[in-house]
């Protein structure tokens, strides 16, 4: 069953009397930002699969040593990092 335009229009419709005009960009581009987190991770988690060497019979089963973690991205980790410093800054003996 294809979509008639008008079942579009009102589908938009709907959205805009919800989020109202003003949250519309904000709405659109939390949306575009967690689509491209998630993209970026069913890619790493492809390539960890395609890149683990099968164990050959005469391995020890040790594995290379792992890469570091990623820094996490996004809003709460970047709060969390400022009121880091705050509490840093508060507690730091004066001179």
């Amino acid at each position: 069953m294809r979509p008639e335009p008008w079942h579009l229009l009102v589908l938009l419709l709907v959205v805009l009397i919800i989020f109202g005009a003003k949250r519309l960009p904000d709405v659109a581009r939390s949306v575009g930002k967690s689509m491209r987190i998630m993209k970026t991770e069913v890619k790493s988690l492809r390539d960890d699969d395609s890149d683990e060497p099968s164990p050959s019979p005469g391995s020890t089963g040790t594995s290379s040593p792992a890469e570091p973690p990623r820094p996490l991205e996004g809003r709460a980790v970047d709060e969390a990092r400022e009121h880091q410093r705050e509490a840093d800054q508060q507690h730091r003996p004066s001179s």
